[in-house]
């Protein structure tokens, strides 16, 4: 015999069947907010050349994609330090991306290795404004020596510098 909760649990149990065949992206979307995480690429070079060697006030542009969707990057170099770390450039920036899906600033905080070829970066920070903001973002870029995409204003052309970004929502409870 059925009982009024069985009835009730299977016609739900249903709905949720018919929602997730006749809207591909619900669970998915779901999904993916739940996780609180995001990975965008980006493509950027210098537009401005630095004034020293800390590389402080150098403007950044370039093309961002992935969870952002295809958009425009803007950078600016706040400040470096290249004596703490024999060999490394221990920088602090602003990375901007502007994206069909989503936009956002981060303060970020690379240390890239200068004494090695390629030359390599990882990447620390956290977002502070727009979408994800309070994520925290961890990534890396790689210095290539001739750029694949057109680089407008590149002042160190034809070289450029692609990298990913992870960033990571804390669950709130």
């Amino acid at each position: 015999m059925r009982t009024p909760t069985k009835t009730a649990i299977r016609g739900l149990a249903c709905v949720a069947v018919a929602i997730a065949i006749l809207v591909p992206g619900a669970v998915a979307n779901a999904t993916t907010s739940h996780n609180h995480t995001a990975d965008v690429t980006f493509t950027k070079w210098l537009t401005t050349p630095p004034a020293d060697p800390t590389l402080a006030g150098a403007h950044m542009a370039g093309v961002v994609g992935g969870d952002v969707g295809p958009g425009t990057f803007v950078g600016l170099i706040i400040g470096g330090d290249v004596t703490s770390r024999a060999g490394f450039w221990l920088g602090h920036a602003r990375y901007e991306f502007h994206g069909s899906k989503h936009s956002f600033v981060a303060d970020i905080h690379p240390t890239e290795n200068d004494t090695i070829t390629p030359v390599t970066a990882t990447i620390e920070g956290v977002v502070i404004s727009g979408w994800m903001k309070g994520a925290r973002v961890t990534g890396q870029y790689t210095v290539v020596d001739t750029c694949t995409i057109p680089t407008p204003g590149n002042v160190f052309a034809p070289s450029c510098i692609p990298g990913t970004l992870h960033l990571q929502r804390r669950h709130k409870h």
